[in-house]
């Protein structure tokens, strides 16, 4: 046994939080005087906090549920999350329903503890089980392909897809393990869109979150271009309502943009290699607007229309 795990099961639970907190703190601290680079020593805490923080601020909920311009410097150096997750947050109802995470995106403990989402009867369905569990939390998981859902029709309320489409017929085998998910269907996207809208009940929103811009294939995941985001669209083209919102990051943060202003942006590649492989570059690249992986996204969100 690591002498870590072994001092942890010896101490008080006080004691051991009381150390977790002080060396967050000191993590925090280091990443802040180090000019905030991604994926250094403290970036996660720091992400973590904005995200937290944005989730509880009212007004910056509302900015991203009507489509106003975000705070000057909103999400520096900070990956796509923190656009995507108050976005989804900003469009829920505060009432009780059946929610679909398809993809596994809300599977943390500081989301699952908002108040709007303890309202939610949640399922959440990915490829494989993961490190964390939440089941105490009444949290219920399938472990499917998002292409073959194994529910009945019109079932789910409302629907999450966050950052989940573009890894569809990718090579998901890093997930897995399963060399059989080694695939390379690219436009399996739109399989996994009608399945979504399916399972969806009328009067229900998806809302779907892709990174945008200049197409690129990275083997693990692909970076939607225009072309393919209309291909998304037009899978459910009989829902009847399409609310298509961008996000675009520079050196000064993340803002609502046009499409237009999106089309031109590149993903980080780099970035990709650290979910390969598990391993940070020595030293870390420092992108020059200190971009962390997509410098756009395109948040949709679909409401299937009764009768139709």
């Amino acid at each position: 046994m690591a002498f870590r795990q072994v001092v942890k099961k010896i101490l008080p639970p006080i004691v051991s939080d009381t150390i977790r907190s002080v060396r967050k703190a000191k993590a925090y601290r280091r990443y802040l005087s180090k000019e905030g680079i991604p994926y250094s020593t403290g970036y996660f805490i720091y992400r973590k906090k904005l995200i937290m923080d944005s989730l509880k601020n009212r007004k910056l909920l509302a900015c991203f549920r009507q489509g106003e311009f975000l705070p000057q410097g909103y999400g520096i150096g900070i990956d796509e999350r923190c656009v995507e997750y108050p976005w989804f947050i900003g469009q829920l109802d505060e009432r009780p329903e059946i929610l679909l995470d398809a993809g596994s995106a809300l599977n943390y403990d500081f989301l699952l503890d908002l108040p709007i989402l303890q309202l939610k009867e949640i399922h959440i369905l990915t490829l494989a089980p993961e490190e964390e569990c939440f089941w105490q939390k009444k949290v219920s998981y399938l472990f499917q392909d998002l292409r073959n859902i194994p529910i009945r029709d019109n079932y789910y309320d409302t629907i999450s897809c966050i950052s989940t489409l573009h890894h569809i017929g990718c090579d998901n085998s890093n997930f897995t393990g399963k060399d059989s998910d080694c695939e390379n269907r690219p436009d399996d996207f739109v399989v996994a869109i009608k399945e979504l809208g399916r399972v969806l009940k009328y009067g229900g929103a998806l809302s779907i979150t892709v990174p945008f811009g200049v197409y690129c294939h990275l083997g693990i995941q692909q970076q939607f271009d225009t072309k393919m985001l209309s291909k998304a669209v037009e899978a459910l083209a009989e829902f009847g309502e399409v609310t298509e919102r961008f996000y675009l990051y520079s050196a000064n943060g993340w803002n609502v943009a046009t499409k237009a202003d999106c089309v031109g942006c590149h993903y980080v590649e780099w970035t990709v290699n650290i979910w390969l492989h598990g391993e940070l570059p020595k030293p870390i690249p420092k992108e020059p607007d200190l971009a962390v992986s997509a410098r756009a996204v395109a948040c949709i969100r679909m409401i299937k229309k009764a009768g139709r």
